[in-house]
């Protein structure tokens, strides 16, 4: 068995594998989690004529990845955007017990390693052709927008937030029996208007939406999805502070964009227990 805490390419965390074993069977039993430690902000504008691209990539980030491809043929760009991401470690504790002969290894895991995506964005375009895919995972949610458009404009907002985990094994030569509880919640809001093609995919577990249209349309979503083995509403009211809990786009953007910013803020200026 190994349990580890360990610091290597500026990553933090641990793993454990254990195995058991007698004459007659085998069993092994496997967790790690790793984290980076930092803050990063970045507040953008763009405005102008001409052809542009634009490719943002962020991947290996505690499972919450983005990826972002954009091209502009010649026309006139507006864009202003706001990315935020930050991660951090409240503690991390793992409880071992292996029998004497040995016959069973259990193992509690009790960890507080938060991390947060933010990504909002405003994009208006008038030209002669402009390509725009996102791409956005937390963990087990997956959520993609794709366009191509001469009139153009979006606002969308997400937020993945990844906040504790609560992990139990029991590992004997026959079997393994464990509990895997982790707390993390993803929200996306897009309203955007495209002449051409519009697409929206979003995917979590059984749950799948996918969508596209050929033509001019106006694309109004919303997903929020919260995985959650202990669930608490004071914990988790990161959404109930926009108004209906995001039960339509009949309110601006902007007061998305506040909740959620502020959300992030309040989640780790409290450590997101």
């Amino acid at each position: 068995m190994v349990a580890i805490l360990a610091q290597a390419d500026g990553k933090v965390g641990y793993d454990i594998y254990a195995t058991v074993n007698d004459s007659n069977a085998s069993s092994s039993f496997g967790w790690s989690h790793h984290t980076t430690i930092l803050s990063y902000n970045l507040v953008g504008s763009i405005k102008g004529d001409g052809n542009s691209s634009q490719y943002i990539k962020i991947n290996g980030f505690d499972n919450i990845n983005l990826k972002e491809n954009t091209h502009t043929k010649s026309g006139r760009l507006k864009e202003d955007k706001r990315l935020s991401i930050a991660s951090q470690i409240n503690s991390i504790s793992i409880d071992e017990d292996v029998t004497d002969n040995p016959e069973a290894y259990r193992v509690a895991i009790n960890e507080s390693m938060p991390s947060s995506l933010l990504n909002v964005e405003q994009i208006t375009y008038r030209g002669e052709g402009i390509y725009k895919r996102n791409s956005y995972t937390n963990n087990n949610d997956e959520i993609a927008t794709d366009y191509q458009a001469k009139k153009f404009s979006e606002n969308s907002a997400f937020l993945g937030i990844y906040r504790n985990a609560f992990i139990l094994a029991e590992v004997t030569p026959g079997r393994v029996d464990k509990f895997l509880g982790e707390n993390y919640s993803t929200v996306f809001q897009v309203s955007s208007d495209s002449d051409l093609y519009s697409g929206f995919k979003f995917k979590s577990s059984n749950n799948l939406i996918d969508e596209s249209y050929v033509g001019s349309f106006k694309l109004n979503a919303k997903v929020s999805r919260v995985h959650s083995f202990e669930w608490s509403p004071a914990d988790d009211d990161w959404l109930g502070c926009c108004p209906t809990g995001y039960e339509g786009l009949d309110y601006s953007l902007q007061a998305a964009r506040l909740c959620l910013c502020r959300s992030a803020l309040i989640d780790f200026n409290q450590g997101i227990k």
